[in-house]
């Protein structure tokens, strides 16, 4: 057996840029460092960022949850299978915050994967070719009249995939997203609403929405109207809903759900993705994965969730203005605007102050 032990350290710093959608207002983000060390050095980093207003959880009930993992080695078989080494430390340390969870999860598979010498993508999913995955840019502005320029201008920059956040005016919106398609008549555009649009609203704009070919169109309504809004021919996806397990369930069984939006740090972490993505599969609904604007750690292992699920939608893992808080970095598995396979051990995350970066 292996001792780990924890040090737990937070993060906090001003935006410099405002954030949009469920973000929209929030002014500073804050982040509890995870680190699992053995006596000759080994490391492996968890992150917990709770988004204020989306998450389900605060960075003080995760800081003071991490805490006690400080107080006693968090102990480890190094020959059990990954998910077998994680069952028995959450047994050993049972954690409730989504979080939390995930930054122990994270943690661990980061020091076994520099341990064994393997990525957390082959860990968890096997050493099977997987295709590179792209990532889509988000338009991070709420201004519609904006939005076309800011659009040229990521194409401009080598994106691919553009994701816009609606429903603020979306009788105004609307139009902007038709000269968008105009001038881009191929380009994957995906929306989020965010549960802003009321359902009459929504259906008054349903057939210029669906002729505009959306990639996805991500909670438009408020959940009590998800029974109304399934009746509109648009390609609907779920993210804040995963969180209740009965509704998703009901909304999958459907048919009418064409993706979900895993996103492990509210949800729970790695295992609870998985279970996620399996559940999606068996109703025809495909996945991708997608930070909360979180830290290089959660985006590195959110990476190589993509990877060991073998996602095919585009990931929700672009640049944000939160990770201008940390020291500059590389995450081996993100490369300009794909998520790709690598070799490097564990996340696969290196800062520059590292010696060994």
């Amino acid at each position: 057996m292996t001792h780990l032990h924890a040090q737990i350290d937070l993060l906090e710093g001003a935006l410099s840029e405002a954030l949009v959608g469920g973000a929209e207002g929030i002014s500073k983000r804050s982040f509890a460092v995870l680190r699992l060390m053995r006596g000759d050095g080994t490391t492996g980093l968890g992150e917990a960022s709770p988004l204020p207003g989306y998450s389900p959880d605060s960075i003080a009930e995760v800081a003071d949850e991490l805490q006690p993992l400080a107080d006693q080695p968090v102990v480890v078989d190094a020959l059990a299978s990954p998910f077998e080494m994680l069952i028995d430390a959450f047994a050993a340390h049972p954690l409730r915050q989504p979080s939390s969870r995930f930054a122990l999860e994270t943690a661990l598979l980061d020091w076994l994967g520099r341990t064994r010498g393997e990525p957390v993508h082959r860990i968890l999913g096997g050493a099977a070719e997987r295709p590179a995955v792209p990532i889509a840019d988000l338009v991070m502005t709420a201004a519609s009249n904006s939005w076309p320029a800011r659009t040229e201008e990521l194409l401009a920059d080598g994106a691919t995939h553009v994701k816009l956040k609606i429903g603020a005016d979306l009788d105004r919106e609307v139009e902007t997203l038709r000269a968008i398609r105009r001038a881009n008549p191929t380009l994957p555009l995906r929306l989020d609403a965010n549960r802003r649009i009321p359902v009459a609203l929504l259906r008054q704009h349903a057939a210029a929405l669906e002729a505009l070919e959306l990639e996805l169109i991500e909670e438009p309504v408020p959940p009590e109207d998800w029974p109304i809004a399934l009746g509109l021919p648009l390609p609907f996806a779920l993210d804040e809903t995963l969180r209740d397990e009965a509704l998703s369930q009901r909304l999958l069984e459907s048919g009418r759900i064409v993706a979900v939006v895993i996103k492990p740090m509210v949800l729970g972490g790695l295992r609870a993705s998985f279970e996620v993505a399996e559940k999606a599969a068996e109703h025809g609904a495909r996945y991708l994965v997608s930070h909360t604007f979180d830290g290089p750690i959660a985006r590195a292992a959110t990476a190589e969730l993509a990877l060991a699920l073998q996602t095919e939608l585009a990931a929700g893992l672009g640049e944000h203005p939160a990770l201008g808080l940390w020291p500059p970095h590389r995450i081996a598995a993100i490369r300009g605007r794909q998520v790709v396979p690598h070799g490097a051990p564990g996340l696969g995350l290196r800062f520059e102050e590292d010696p060994d970066a």
